[in-house]
């Protein structure tokens, strides 16, 4: 399913009502900003996830747990299935940080992660199960501590196809 660029769809979205056999999702680039949304609940189906989220407003990434513990109705979180083994995380211009949200998406093999100027951290627990990850260097902060002798470098060296850039 490919919801994207649809400047005036002002649709309030399905919080947990995804059709229940999705396996992927493109979506972003809407009037309403993903911080708009409300909790998300993906479908547990989802395998490839690939979010938009120019002009977003801040959001976090959570486990379910986290969500139903959480009063926090001013940055919502969205819930990323553990099924997912492909996530695509574009254009947050605020979101800073990927540590805590993605620990239990024990499947997923690639992660793509362009243009998210302000991100800082990644999900260490998380990279050394990757087969791959693309990470674009429009974070100075993150750009350090992926390259040689930066923080996460001994983990990213070991994932057979890193792209830095």
């Amino acid at each position: 399913m490919r919801i994207s660029n649809c400047p005036r769809m002002d649709y309030p979205f399905p919080c947990g009502l995804w059709p229940p056999n999705l396996s992927t999702l493109f979506i972003g680039g809407l009037k309403k900003p993903i911080s708009e949304w409300g909790q998300q609940n993906f479908p547990t189906s989802l395998v490839t996830l690939i979010l938009y989220g120019k002009n977003s407003g801040v959001v976090s990434f959570a486990k379910v747990e986290d969500m139903r513990n959480s009063s926090n109705t001013t940055s919502p979180s969205f819930f990323l299935p553990p099924s997912l083994t492909y996530l695509y995380i574009r254009d947050f211009t605020d979101l800073e940080s990927l540590s805590k949200g993605l620990q239990h998406l024990t499947c997923l093999e690639e992660l793509v992660i362009v243009s998210c100027p302000k991100l800082r951290d990644l999900p260490v627990t998380l990279l050394p199960s990757l087969s791959r990850l693309s990470v674009d260097s429009s974070s100075p902060e993150l750009r350090k501590k992926c390259h040689r002798n930066g923080k996460y470098w001994h983990i990213i060296s070991q994932i057979p196809d890193h792209q830095l850039y």
